[in-house]
């Protein structure tokens, strides 16, 4: 394989063998090593026990984080000659299996497998595209193609379509959806992406298929997923990227519940070189979300970095009450609306508790505050709002809570009581029959072992036989050298004489 490839433009197959071989490796050539030869610090590496401790595999929640830095193929052969581990060397070698090549599709392939782009093909409407499902060679794909509506004219149409194909070319990140082709003819524009079975965050939240909710860890994996993809952008070495898209309805998911960011024709090149406060304009009528827009693009049209974190935050707050960026009903009413009043009016954040999506569990109340709290910070003012270099150092600071025990591993604490292979004084459990219960003084020397199968109203000593199991221990006092014996030693029925008795 080439040392230049992307981690995550490694096949799935390939990535699966590897975490096999790492996740039960020993300490040398295990995961743990790998991790440390990654991550900054040791606190990062036990974050990534929590996650092998919760039934999941560490070395791919690893590779993952690593790959959303540009990691590439070389850079991990090189960690892995450190290790001296040849065995996972040779499997990205190719010397263990082959991958497959993929065969070139055409137009005339992708016209075949949605039928000349049959209305029963159809997957999604947009308003000025529609996505098909294609059926190619035993594989399913989803192909965008754009459409001529409201008098567009096929120049502007020609740009959305040019600039996709730039905006793919530009920034490759796992968390936004890749482009496998572009084709073109006098009639068609359409780009061609792989096929995401478990649709869009928009139907997950909404129930728009019959599939379970999504819990509050999945929620916040996405929510982390959809921040990198935009800090990804915004920082996008060759050229700034503006989204200027961004909704739960272009947030696309794969098997595992990745996020992935798509529907990037309306975004916006921005020179790094040029100043943060200039902006770009674009016609506001060729958005199909208002909920997710801020009100001074709404006024002017104006894109900045500031119109995706604003968007942001709308999606954050979705995918954690489960409601609508806009409600019709009973009345129009945007979410951020909704949350913001509430904040405003109780004075603290805690007050939006009450409208978190109970279908996904219960979250940890710091973690759910802190998330509504940056939600709000991001549907502030254009001048109060975070960039998205901060909002991701915030998330990167929330750490969902350590996996709870099973009960036979569960830590004990004084409050469980004590447990029965502990030895119990048993003056202090028994008293003298027909004295009051309370509790009572006894010498070092009266210390005995009480059976675990002795009943509770077993007789005391002297009444219907014996309950100690061992007899009383002499302490070391002056009777050892012919002197008076102390109190506990006469109490016991030491003495001097029967010690010389003895």
């Amino acid at each position: 394989m080439d040392p230049n490839t992307f981690l995550y433009n490694v096949p799935l197959m390939l990535i699966d063998r590897f975490c096999k071989i790492m996740d039960t490796g020993c300490h040398r050539y295990g995961w743990r090593a790998l991790a440390s030869r990654i991550l900054p610090s040791f606190t990062e590496v036990r974050q990534y026990e929590r996650v092998e401790a919760a039934g999941r595999s560490p070395t791919e929640e690893l590779l993952w984080s690593w790959a959303q830095q540009n990691a590439r193929v070389g850079d991990l052969l090189k960690v892995l000659k450190d290790m001296d581990h040849y065995r996972a060397i040779q499997l990205f070698q190719g010397q263990f299996q082959a991958v497959k090549a993929q065969p070139p599709i055409t137009l005339r392939d992708i016209r075949a497998g949605t039928r000349d782009f049959h209305p029963e093909m159809r997957i999604s409407e947009g308003s000025f595209s529609d996505v098909y499902l294609a059926r190619i060679g035993g594989d399913t794909f989803a192909v965008k193609l754009f459409k001529q509506v409201h008098n567009t004219s096929w120049k502007t149409l020609w740009d959305f379509f040019q600039k996709e194909m730039e905006i793919h070319q530009l920034c490759r990140h796992p968390n936004v959806l890749v482009s496998l082709g572009c084709f073109s003819d006098e009639r068609r524009y359409c780009l061609l992406y792989p096929y995401l079975a478990k649709g869009s965050l928009f139907r997950r939240l909404h129930r728009r298929s019959n599939v379970p909710p999504l819990s509050w860890e999945e929620r916040f994996s996405i929510i982390k997923g959809v921040a990198k993809a935009l800090h990804h952008l915004h920082t996008s070495q060759a050229c700034a990227v503006i989204c200027g898209n961004v909704s739960s309805s272009n947030v696309l998911l794969d098997d595992t519940l990745q996020p992935k960011l798509s529907d990037v024709c309306l975004a916006r090149l921005r020179p790094h070189s040029v100043d943060r406060r200039r902006t770009a304009t674009l016609d506001a009528g060729f958005h199909s979300h208002p909920g997710y827009l801020p009100e001074e693009y709404l006024r002017n049209g104006k894109l900045s970095t500031g119109l995706d974190v604003f968007s942001f935050g709308t999606v954050v707050m979705e995918t954690m009450t489960g409601r609508k960026a806009v409600e019709q009903l009973p009345k129009h009413t945007l979410l951020r609306d909704l949350l913001t009043s509430e904040a405003e009016d109780s004075g603290s954040v805690d007050s939006c508790l009450q409208f978190l999506d109970p279908s996904a569990g219960r979250w940890p109340p710091s973690l759910a505050r802190s998330l509504l709290d940056l939600s709000l910070k991001c549907v502030a003012s254009h001048n109060s709002r975070p960039s998205m270099e901060n909002v991701l150092q915030a998330l990167s600071r929330l750490l969902p809570p350590p996996p709870s025990f099973s009960s036979p591993d569960r830590p004990r604490s004084l409050d469980d009581g004590p447990s029965p292979s502990i030895p119990e004084e048993h003056d202090e459990l028994l008293s003298v029959p027909g004295s009051p219960a309370r509790p009572c003084e006894c010498s070092q020397s009266e210390v005995t072992y009480r059976s675990v199968t002795e009943p509770e109203n077993a007789p005391a000593k002297g009444v219907g036989g014996p309950s100690y199991k061992s007899l009383p221990v002499q302490c070391s006092c002056q009777a050892e050298t012919g002197s008076l014996s102390c109190e506990d030693c006469r109490a016991n029925g030491f003495s001097s004489t029967s010690l010389d008795s003895a």
